[in-house]
């Protein structure tokens, strides 16, 4: 079998899996509620300018973290962008998961991995 015929195989074990499901029942919900859906796409924004800022090497004022942290505790009193962030997070532990077994099958080290044995070895 082609291991592209696998993968189709994978995405769809994926998408019938409970962590799939919670995600796209939570996802559901926020598309239902204005104010979740733009308090989750603010959220993102702002993430993504972060992220964004500190791959090009830009310093991460204090106020801007300070302002992020805040903003992040806000958006856990909706429950529905909340409930849609946990779905989010554990949809993505499991293809996190998928992706170090198919690694270490073709013998490929992540860089969370090397990271670890550095570690372990005390470097």
């Amino acid at each position: 079998m082609k291991p592209q015929d696998l993968a189709k195989e994978l995405a769809n074990s994926i998408r019938e899996s409970p962590e799939y499901q919670a995600w796209e029942k939570a996802k559901a919900e926020v598309d239902k509620h204005e104010a979740a859906k733009i308090m989750l796409e603010d959220f993102r924004k702002k993430q993504w300018d972060l992220e964004k800022a500190r791959l090009n090497g830009e310093e991460i004022k204090p106020e801007q973290e300070e302002q992020f942290k805040k903003l992040a505790e806000i958006i856990q009193y909706n429950p529905y962008v909340r409930d849609f962030l946990v779905a989010e997070y554990n949809l993505n532990l499991m293809i996190m998961e998928i992706q170090r077994i198919i690694a270490s099958a073709v013998g490929v080290k992540l860089p969370e991995e090397e990271n670890m044995e550095k570690k372990d070895d005390g470097k």
